[in-house]
C-alpha cells in the first residue's frame, strides 16, 4: 500500500463566508467517498478559526485522484470557490512507510 496519494487542502473563507465555504466543502464529502480509489477523504474545522477547512485524502492511485479533479461535485465546487475562498494551499504527499 505504499503507492496510496495522500492529499492535504487547507482552505481559508474569505470573511463573511465561513459558513457558506464549510456547507460547500460538506457537500463534497459523500459523493467523494462513492469515487473509486477513494480511501479516505475527511473534513476537518480548525480548532481557533471557524474560517478554516482541511480536508485530509488518501487515494488508491494518482489516476483515481485525477479522476477526482474532472469530478462533476469538485468542478462546481471549484466555480464557486472563487467567491468563497480567499486562500488555499493544497499539498501531494505518497506515503512511504
Amino acid at each position: 500500500m505504499t503507492d496510496v496519494i495522500t492529499v492535504v487542502a487547507d482552505l481559508k473563507a474569505k470573511p463573511g463566508k465561513e459558513e457558506a465555504l464549510r456547507n460547500a466543502a460538506l457537500a463534497l464529502v459523500e459523493p467523494t467517498r462513492k469515487e473509486q480509489g477513494c480511501i479516505q477523504y475527511d473534513l476537518h474545522l480548525h480548532l481557533t478559526d471557524p474560517g478554516r477547512v482541511v480536508f485530509f485524502e488518501n487515494w488508491a492511485t494518482v489516476e483515481d485522484l485525477n479522476r477526482h479533479g474532472q469530478s462533476p461535485h469538485l468542478k462546481a465546487f471549484g466555480a464557486m470557490a472563487a467567491d468563497l475562498v480567499e486562500s488555499r494551499n493544497v499539498e501531494r504527499f505518497r506515503r512511504i512507510a
